[in-house]
């Protein structure tokens, strides 16, 4: 059977904006005297596997650990938090449109937390004014939101700081070609890459991928191509910029060329690593750098201790090849209901959207397991995390937290 390679978006998001956006409104969904409800979305990864073997864990019985420790403790403002849970089929669009309807129009959550990726966001956001914690943030998505969003996930609000860290590190010597898929060519390539880079007195050549991401075999082509120009142009360092990793590693795998590999996002770049269909030899000295949090950090092990003991799994920082990533679900769980009761908490006695798309820039910063008291910045509707380089491993097959960046 031919092995195939999952889009570089969807594996890297596997590894797992709150501002005065949030539309004004008397009352709000899913709130009562004593419950507000929040949609929690996961990744479905038995639907994906002929192509992965990765797993997470059981995300329905972390989240039930971590909100039923918050409502012994009081829950939001004396209300109860009341998960409803839709797991997503990352392949395709649909599976994220359904989880949306069935969140918003049928069971009329006050929020959404957890799992999104490509524009899955916008059906909250700008279809149906419901707020979410959660997903890359991009420029031109975050301008079309009409509910609050904010997120602790990496998005092109760090590419200034990852290409500083690796221009620091001597990770982009020599001839560099920079390659990125079209979606990320005008928020990430140019408004942030391209002049981090000319900051750094480092030049290189771009090539932009503009075939359609749900094609393998068309864009893997042009990737080809242009690795080819690449080779021939003698280019030693590739910068894979943004959500292209899957795509150029897949494509190299093709070739006997061997540059050094350097990505923006540890996240796309972990994905790409863990597929089936990756070539190892591909993958040697691979290198980037991103926010991530600190596992021995004494309140993200206490919450860890909650989910171990609902679910009977110890959580690993890197778990042996081919085992269960426990810590993925744990520390979705963990962190996002940690942002969801704080900015909740924020948004006052009788909660709205609009207060609650308020809470993040009232209360400046917030305190979430894994990363310390980290600051709002309202422009770009996320928290200021700590970051770390992340190396490829071969032994494990990972790419693995390395150092801090400071």
């Amino acid at each position: 059977m031919r092995k195939l390679l999952v889009p570089a978006i969807v594996l890297g998001l596997l590894i797992g904006a709150v501002g005065a956006a949030g539309a004004a409104s008397s009352s709000a969904p899913g709130v009562s005297k004593d419950e507000i409800k929040v949609g929690v979305t996961y990744v479905d990864l038995d639907a994906i596997r002929s192509v992965t073997d990765i797993s997470h864990g059981d995300y329905e019985k972390s989240y039930h650990a971590v909100i039923d420790d918050l409502n012994k403790h009081g829950g939001v403002n004396g209300r109860k938090v009341v998960p409803v849970f839709a797991k997503v089929n990352p392949i395709g669009t649909a599976p994220a449109q359904e989880a949306c309807l069935k969140l918003t129009e049928d069971d009329h959550m006050f929020a959404v937390i957890g799992f999104f990726y490509f524009d899955a966001p916008l059906c909250y956001v700008a279809q149906h004014n419901t707020p979410i914690l959660g997903g890359q943030i991009t420029s031109k998505n975050l301008a079309q939101a009409k509910a609050p969003w904010t997120t602790l996930d990496s998005g092109a609000e760090v590419g200034a700081r990852v290409v500083d860290a690796l221009a620091k590190a001597g990770e982009l010597k020599g001839k560099v070609g920079i390659i990125t898929l079209a979606n990320d060519e005008q928020g990430l390539l140019n408004d942030v890459v391209l002049p981090a880079l000319k900051r750094n007195k480092i030049k290189g050549t771009s090539a932009i991928l503009d075939a359609s991401t749900t094609d393998t075999v068309a864009i893997t082509q042009q990737a080809g191509t242009f690795l080819e120009r690449f080779k021939a142009d003698g280019v030693k360092t590739v910068l894979v910029v943004g959500g292209a990793p899957s795509t150029v590693i897949s494509a190299l795998a093709k070739t006997d060329y061997r540059p050094h590999l350097v990505g923006t996002s540890a996240s796309t770049m972990s994905g790409a690593a863990l597929n089936k269909a990756t070539d190892p030899s591909v993958m040697k000295g691979a290198v980037t750098a991103d926010i991530g949090t600190d596992f021995n950090d004494p309140s993200l092990q206490k919450c860890y201790r909650l989910v171990e003991k609902a679910t009977g799994n110890k959580i690993l920082e890197t778990p042996a090849t081919g085992q269960p990533d426990y810590q993925a679900s744990a520390s979705s769980a963990c962190r996002y209901v940690a942002l969801f009761a704080a900015l909740a908490g924020a948004a006052g006695k009788s909660p709205t959207v609009a207060s609650f798309g308020k809470a993040a820039q009232k209360l400046g910063s917030v305190t979430i397991p894994g990363s310390g008291t980290i600051t709002y910045d309202p422009k770009t509707h996320t928290f200021v995390q700590p970051m770390y380089t992340y190396k490829y491993d071969p032994v494990a097959k990972l790419m693995v937290k390395d150092q801090p960046v400071s």
